[in-house]
């Protein structure tokens, strides 16, 4: 299954306490969880003012017409990753 980034803009992330930061990404990320077989959110990454959100779809196309149809804003951007790389990666 390929996976994507999701970015979306949340304006103060940074400035919430621990919990709140928790719910907001959470109220975000998790109505595409679980609500289609082929959607997996996987994890998130927390900026100041952002979130970069990973799932596991089908497609970028699937993750668009699942987001319509929960009726959430459509977010910054999603991309497709082809390839993570970091130092563990050579060992």
């Amino acid at each position: 299954m390929a996976q994507f980034v999701v970015e979306k803009d949340i304006e103060g992330l940074g400035r919430l306490s621990p919990f709140q930061r928790d719910q907001t990404v959470r109220r975000s990320c998790s109505p595409l969880h679980g609500i289609s077989p082929d959607i997996v959110w996987v994890q998130s990454y927390l900026t100041d003012d952002k979130c970069f959100c990973v799932f596991e779809a089908p497609s970028e196309q699937a993750l668009r017409e699942l987001i319509d149809r929960m009726g959430i804003d459509q977010p910054k951007s999603i991309a497709q990753v082809h390839e993570v790389i970091g130092p563990a990666a050579n060992d």
